[in-house]
């Protein structure tokens, strides 16, 4: 065991550390990360602790921190404090997605933000290529400020698989997640004769989905539970010969990695970070969302081969385990710091 003597204090702040949500998974492994490298770590979340104690607990921390780990871009502000109590100490900014891409209907790029993270941001850790260059654009930032930091998931046991023919989704279903395209799924189904959909997750399209699917003639091949909790997520994966979610605005879609872990194939968008997360014709299929007959060909091709399914998804398995397992995750972190 080494001296925690030897590492410098790291101080990490975020919005929250619980609940289901990437960001929020994604807090909890740098946490459990911080604590397998044996780090002296003080942990600030801005929505899970009270106003006072997240105020205490960072400038207490900041005073002898020597890295300070900032979460999330809405916490950037906390960066120009960091530089006056502690000009000299190092600050990371995690970026994920959609939040750092500038975009003017989510949330847009503001001219102090782009002075903060030139001035007070020694690094940013992003997930994807995809995001690095969106944010590089958008904040005016050298894309030499940046490193490559990935997502990670547990691996599991694959489950015994069930024989059918089911198309699995996970997604948020708010009326803002029009491009995550589950949409286009309801459409491919007509042309995948015996195929069955399943779309877990909720919100105001999951009427919209049940409307479509009745529209179409395929209501009652297409199951849209809503949120169910992990034995009933589980229990889909286990049914399920395919995921797929041809979203062309993941940062770096975590959900495919969750599939693979799972032994599953995967379809996803040839746009945005899928596209660098999925090998195409390797570990699934990369498509064009907009691209009705290139989707139903993709889902042909691994409804029709139960052996190709196979295949993909032990591949896509094997590529977790070297690339975006919880090991390679913390790895990285401390390669980070």
């Amino acid at each position: 065991m080494r001296d925690n003597a030897l590492y410098p204090a790291i101080l990490f702040i975020g919005l929250s550390a619980k609940g289901h949500g990437g960001i929020q998974r994604f807090n909890r492994r740098v946490i459990d990360s911080l604590a397998i490298l044996g780090r002296r770590t003080a942990v600030a979340m801005r929505a899970d602790d009270p106003r006072a104690r997240f105020a205490a607990t960072t400038l207490a921390a900041l005073v002898r921190a020597e890295v300070v780990l900032i979460g999330h871009i809405n916490l950037l502000p906390l960066a120009l404090l960091i530089r006056l109590v502690r000009p000299r100490v190092r600050v990371v900014l995690f970026a994920h997605g959609i939040e750092v891409w500038g975009d003017s209907a989510y949330r847009p790029a503001r001219r102090w933000e782009r002075a903060l993270l030139r001035l007070a941001v020694n690094r940013v850790a992003v997930v994807s290529r995809f995001s690095m260059k969106r944010m590089a654009a958008a904040f005016g930032l050298d894309e030499a400020k940046f490193v490559l930091f990935p997502n990670a998931v547990d691996l599991l046991e694959p489950p015994a698989q069930e024989s059918g023919d089911l198309i699995l989704a996970v997604a948020r279903l708010g009326a803002g997640e029009r491009e995550k395209h589950v949409d286009k799924l309801v459409r491919a189904l007509p042309f995948l004769s015996g195929a069955r959909l399943m779309v877990i997750g909720d919100g105001p399209l999951r009427q919209e989905l049940r409307d479509l699917a009745a529209s179409l003639g395929v209501g009652e091949r297409v199951e849209l539970p809503g949120a169910v909790d992990e034995a009933a997520l589980a229990r889909a994966y286990a049914q399920a010969r395919v995921f797929a979610l041809p979203s062309s605005k993941e940062g770096f879609g975590i959900v495919y990695l969750e599939a693979w872990a799972r032994g599953l194939p995967v379809i996803g968008s040839r746009f945005g970070g899928a596209g660098e997360v999925i090998t195409d014709g390797v570990d699934g299929f990369t498509v064009d969302p907009e691209d009705g007959r290139a989707l139903v060909a993709a889902f042909g091709q691994l409804l029709r081969d139960p052996a190709l399914a196979s295949r993909m998804g032990a591949t896509g398995r094997r590529k977790v385990e070297e690339l975006y397992s919880g090991a390679a995750f913390t790895r990285n972190l401390a390669a980070l710091l």
